[in-house]
Order: C-alpha cells, then sequence, then structure tokens
C-alpha cells in the first residue's frame, strides 16, 4: 500500500495545499460562462442566467499549470475531511498546521504530542481524504 498509496496523498495534499487557488478558480472559472440573452434561445432573465452559470459543472481548473478535474468534487473531499476532523481538537490543529506550512516541531510543542503521533494524525487525515476522494470517483484505488 506504501508504493500505490503515495501517488494519492501527492494528489490529496497538492489539493488540499492549492485549496484556496481553486476556490478562486472556479470562482472565476464561473464568471467566464458566457451569458445567455433574449437573442439566442436561451434565458433573458438575470436571476435565471445566474443560476444556470451556478448549476453548471465546471469541468476544470487549471492550477500552476496543473490541470485539476472536478475541482467542485476536490472541495467537498475537503470540506468533508475538515468537518470529521472537527470534532477532534488535536487532528483539527495537526491538519490545519499540516496544509499552512507550519513545521512540525511546533506543532508537536503546542499540543505536546510526540513526532510519531503527529505523523499518525497525518496518514489518518490523508487516508480519510482519499477515503472520501474514491468514494466521490475522483481516485480509484488500483
Amino acid at each position: 500500500m506504501r508504493r500505490t498509496g503515495s501517488r494519492y496523498v501527492k494528489v490529496v495534499d497538492f489539493i488540499f495545499y492549492n485549496e484556496k487557488m481553486i476556490r478562486q478558480a472556479i470562482v472565476e472559472a464561473r464568471n467566464d460562462i458566457p451569458q445567455v440573452g433574449k437573442n439566442g434561445s436561451g434565458v433573458g432573465d438575470p436571476t435565471a442566467t445566474q443560476a444556470i452559470r451556478n448549476a453548471t459543472p465546471i469541468r476544470f481548473v487549471n492550477i500552476n499549470g496543473t490541470r485539476v478535474e472536478r475541482p467542485e468534487s476536490w472541495l467537498k473531499v475537503i470540506d468533508s475531511t475538515r468537518a470529521w476532523f472537527a470534532m477532534d481538537n488535536e487532528k483539527r490543529i495537526v491538519m490545519h498546521d499540516m496544509y499552512e506550512n507550519v513545521n512540525y516541531k511546533a506543532t508537536c510543542a503546542v499540543l505536546s504530542i510526540a513526532p510519531t503521533t503527529l505523523h499518525r494524525f497525518r496518514q489518518e487525515i490523508r487516508m480519510h481524504a482519499s477515503l472520501c476522494a474514491a468514494n466521490l470517483n475522483l481516485i480509484k484505488f488500483v
């Protein structure tokens, strides 16, 4: 599992590290969806046009030259993982520090935990996110 799983760890980490950029890219992609006017066969109502924009799934966004397929589904993975660990204060802090590039020694000191415990928490967070991604068919364990 280590060799196979490491590929998914990189994908999950990339998504979490670039969450803000993905969210911004989705907003920009939504704004780029052309407005359908009265002259076409579409809707002339601005409220309906905005509803259509919001309902249309974004197929992909480019983040630093990397194509992220189904970015809104990846945000569901992030939100689900955060919600799952929200009740556990230690893991919530580890998750935050992990993707904000806080030095692991500082996190261990704040939480009074050993580096091995921190590593185990990080593995659990990544595994949960990977399983959420697999559930949404974003990745496949082969």
